[in-house]
């Protein structure tokens, strides 16, 4: 897969997946603009690490959630670049505890770090998009917005947030689908990163025995799938999720 010549934007890439993505992306022949909200450090350190690779590559700090902020990140990638081809709105959180357990402040954290975030970052780069008549508009969703009993773990709100990037990706896709963009997602199952570290073992390993391939997966493994639906050959390919999870959704 070849992304040589294309920009691309990666929320939530600091770290974990988001890393992984902007790693993949960098080896293809992407420019890309990381992006963060407090993980500025790391963020640095990953687009060094990158720009050691050859790549090109910027960090931009900024909240999604808000949509001035969205509007700003987008244009500072695309005033950086020139043009942004690939937007992947990634970031995300995980609230883990039973549902009457949730607060109005886990509601609103799931909510606005992944549903506001995405609904803010798809209208900031669109338009420019649509002009254009080229783009490549991914998401992260999850497979907690398909299946939902994973023993100990509860996340009802980021089971919610997530669902609703899946569902509002496919009307996107509809309405740009003749205007040259692909809207599209990649849905993991329990990926290895930081983030999963902060799930309780019984959990995870409740969770590990759903998965036919009985590992839990790479974040390389979603960003192989994010970098086909990234590039032309995925060209006529929109409002569909990827699920990348081992065979965990048929269980």
């Amino acid at each position: 897969m070849n992304l040589s010549g294309k920009s691309a934007l990666i929320t939530g890439s600091a770290r974990g997946i988001g890393r992984a993505i902007a790693a993949r992306f960098v080896r293809a022949g992407a420019k890309v603009a990381l992006n963060c909200v407090r993980s500025i450090e790391l963020a640095e350190a990953a687009a060094e690490a990158l720009r050691e690779e050859g790549g090109e590559v910027v960090v931009i700090p900024a909240d999604v959630g808000d949509r001035a902020e969205a509007r700003r990140l987008v244009d500072k990638a695309t005033e950086h670049f020139g043009v942004l081809d690939i937007v992947v709105a990634n970031a995300g959180v995980i609230i883990d505890k039973p549902f009457l357990d949730h607060t109005e402040e886990d509601w609103h954290a799931a909510t606005h770090n992944m549903l506001d975030a995405y609904f803010h970052l798809s209208q900031a780069c669109l338009p420019q998009m649509i002009e254009r008549g080229y783009g490549r508009l991914l998401a992260t969703t999850s497979i907690i917005s398909e299946k939902y009993d994973f023993g100990p773990n509860k996340m009802t709100a980021c089971t919610a947030a997530k669902a609703g990037v899946a569902n509002m990706m496919r009307a996107i896709a509809t309405e740009v689908a003749d205007k040259g963009v692909t809207v599209n997602a990649v849905s993991p199952g329990y990926i290895a990163t930081e983030m999963f570290e902060t799930i309780d073992q019984e959990g995870k390993d409740a969770a590990l025995k759903m998965i036919p391939m009985k590992r839990y997966g790479d974040p390389m493994d979603v960003a192989n799938a994010m970098c086909f639906l990234a590039s032309d050959e995925a060209a006529y390919i929109t409002g569909q999720t990827i699920r990348v999870n081992g065979g965990m959704f048929m269980g």
